[in-house]
């Protein structure tokens, strides 16, 4: 591991006494990783983060792009104490988190539902969620992030280049990725830790306040169709209250929603 993930390794092991480190120079995905240690029987938090990726992982499947060094990509593993029924609000959590620290650097986002970051139309963060239950009870939570800190437009693929960026190509400038990551942490920790009724209500008008979704004409992507709704709401299970072209409404648990058709 180079000097310069040692060095920071030791900062974050100090910052977070609780929590468990692994960063890596190269690993195929941290949330692989995260999925080998939950087989085992951990109990701490968990962090895992590598300066690149060769088998980044996106929602569907999706590959993602990770160049070394450029960006954060690093996955938290938990074992959460509350019941399941809060599963379905930890993604915009997460995206609320990251959007409350990204503000803290003088960065305007906004969020996609249910968990991307944008600035202004391009994606510059995504969060994957995996978890598995058993007899009701949540064995093991994984929460993957890649934010684009300071790739360049020739990082991107040619087809992902009017439809991504990084903070660097948005504010003309290097951001220090492990200053974002303290502060991000230092934010997720705060809401994520004694979730209740009230808190998760919270979050998500907190999460409304901020989306770049409510209230507009979108494309909707579920059960393998689309159609053009308009998102009204975001329910307190992380759901979204759309309104289709019959004026019908309906709630949405799981698709893609997208400003461009």
């Amino acid at each position: 591991m180079n000097n310069i993930l040692n060095t920071e390794l030791d900062k974050f092991k100090i910052l977070y006494p609780n929590t468990e480190f692994y960063f890596f120079e190269e690993i195929d995905s941290t949330n692989n990783f995260c999925k080998t240690l939950a087989k085992e029987d951990f109990s701490n938090p968990t962090v895992v983060l590598s300066d690149t990726q060769s088998c980044g992982r996106g929602t569907k499947g999706r590959s993602w792009t990770s160049p070394k060094g450029a960006g954060l990509w690093f996955s938290i593993l938990l074992k959460p104490n509350f019941p399941p029924k809060f599963l379905g609000s930890i993604p915009l959590l997460t995206a609320t988190a990251i959007y409350e620290s990204l503000s803290e650097f003088g960065i305007k986002s906004s969020i996609k539902w249910p968990n991307d970051i944008f600035i202004k139309d391009k994606k510059v963060c995504g969060i994957l969620t995996e978890s598995n239950l058993s007899n009701n009870k949540i064995e093991y939570l994984i929460i993957g992030i890649g934010i684009n800190v300071n790739l360049s437009l020739n990082d991107f693929d040619p087809e992902l280049q009017d439809k991504a960026t990084s903070l660097k190509i948005s504010y003309n400038k290097d951001f220090n990725r492990f200053d974002i990551l303290n502060v991000i942490l230092k934010n997720f920790n705060s809401l994520y830790y004694k979730l209740t009724d009230d808190k998760i209500k919270c979050i998500i008008e907190n999460y409304k306040a901020n989306s770049c979704v409510l209230n507009k004409k979108v494309s909707l992507h579920y059960n393998n169709t689309y159609e053009i709704v308009t998102p009204i709401d975001v329910m307190n299970d992380g759901s979204l209250l759309v309104k289709d072209t019959n004026n019908k409404s309906k709630q949405i648990y799981s698709g893609e929603v997208s400003l461009r058709f």
